[in-house]
């Protein structure tokens, strides 16, 4: 029973050992500035096409309006000595109307410009922040790196101290072991504490207990795990 003992505080000292690594603050951040990269690389996809479709608007707004001013032109190149006064009417009307259009095209034109700013500067913003995320997921890889660099040896010289052990240890019981924590149940063994399981706390009937003191351990039958006598 000793060894399996010293068997079960090993796996628990490697298991810590593991799940620092798993949840080491470097790794987290590492993750965290990869998300934000690939949230960013979409981000600036969508800008990207924002951008397409107001120049795209853009561009039918300026030559909508270089199409007006054409027209004033020519209407405004006219002689009016040649004009009838209903002609010169009908001119005046078309130059305001034309006018109008251009002023609202303008105004269009000016809202366009606006939002293409702006997407610029959050598209520039965006790619600031992707700059910041690789260096920041650069230093804390070196150091996640490091760390696990630190604790793999440990580990491995835990798995060589476990694997010594094997060789002494009772077949059925390291079988049970290995079964028990197979199905997410750890520690495997514990001690019997005032006539309870160590591990649910399941009080364990007499005729368990004298089993117990015959055969040095018994099954919880609450919770599975070998109980021995301290």
């Amino acid at each position: 029973m000793e060894n399996i003992l010293k068997y079960q505080s090993l796996d628990a000292k490697k298991q810590q050992l593991e799940k620092s690594i798993l949840t080491s603050s470097e790794k987290a951040v590492m993750n965290k500035m990869i998300a934000y990269v690939k949230e960013a690389q979409n981000k600036s996809m969508e800008l990207e096409n924002q951008a397409k479709k107001l120049t795209e608007e853009y561009l039918a707004l300026k030559k909508e309006y270089d199409k007006n001013i054409l027209l004033i032109k020519e209407l405004t190149s006219k002689n009016s000595d040649e004009l009838t006064t209903e002609q010169m009417d009908q001119i005046f009307h078309q130059i305001n109307l034309v006018s109008s259009n251009l002023y609202m095209i303008e105004r269009n034109l000016n809202i366009q410009i606006v939002n293409i700013k702006n997407i610029l500067k959050e598209f520039e913003a965006t790619k600031k922040g992707v700059i910041q995320a690789r260096t920041k997921h650069k230093e804390s890889k070196l150091k996640y790196e490091a760390f696990v660099n630190d604790v793999n040896p440990k580990i491995e010289a835990i798995n060589k101290e476990m694997q010594k052990l094997e060789s002494v240890i009772d077949e059925k019981l390291l079988a049970k072991y290995k079964s028990l924590k197979h199905d997410n149940i750890f520690p495997v063994f514990v001690p019997l504490e005032n006539g309870n399981c160590g591990g649910c706390r399941m009080a364990q009937p007499k005729g368990r207990l004298d089993k117990i003191k015959s055969d040095g351990y018994i099954i919880c039958e609450q919770c599975g795990r070998v109980i021995y006598n301290k």
